[in-house]
């Protein structure tokens, strides 16, 4: 039987979701660098990350439940709410200003005074 890739991910969650439910619906599968992941846990840093294979007789099926679960065909990139830069920033800037017109105004009146 010839085994077809159909899911590939660098997250242990999404492959071990999708083997429960590749269990539930009695499709055989084949996971691939699990061991890497589980040992070290740096399976997605590797050139395949962790992927998982159905008999190519059952990618159809197998493509089907990828899609409804949620992990085919669309992003996972969840927008991160905007971050305001804090204003502390623009306060610290003008504290430091106006210490360096002090200390500017200090020196001034200390080599001008004459004694």
């Amino acid at each position: 039987m010839n085994y077809v890739n159909v899911f590939r991910t660098s997250d242990r969650h999404e492959l071990s979701i999708l083997k429960n439910l590749f269990d539930d619906e009695n499709i055989a599968y084949k996971t691939y660098g699990e061991a890497m992941d589980s040992a070290a846990n740096i399976g997605g840093l590797g050139n395949d990350g962790m992927r998982i294979e159905v008999e190519e007789s059952e990618r159809e099926r197998a493509a089907e439940i990828i899609k409804r679960s949620g992990f085919l065909g669309q992003s996972h990139n969840i927008s991160k709410p905007a971050r305001r830069k804090p204003q502390v920033a623009k306060w610290v800037l003008v504290l430091l200003a106006l210490l360096v017109v002090l200390v500017a105004i200090i020196f001034f009146i200390w080599f001008m005074s004459g004694n």
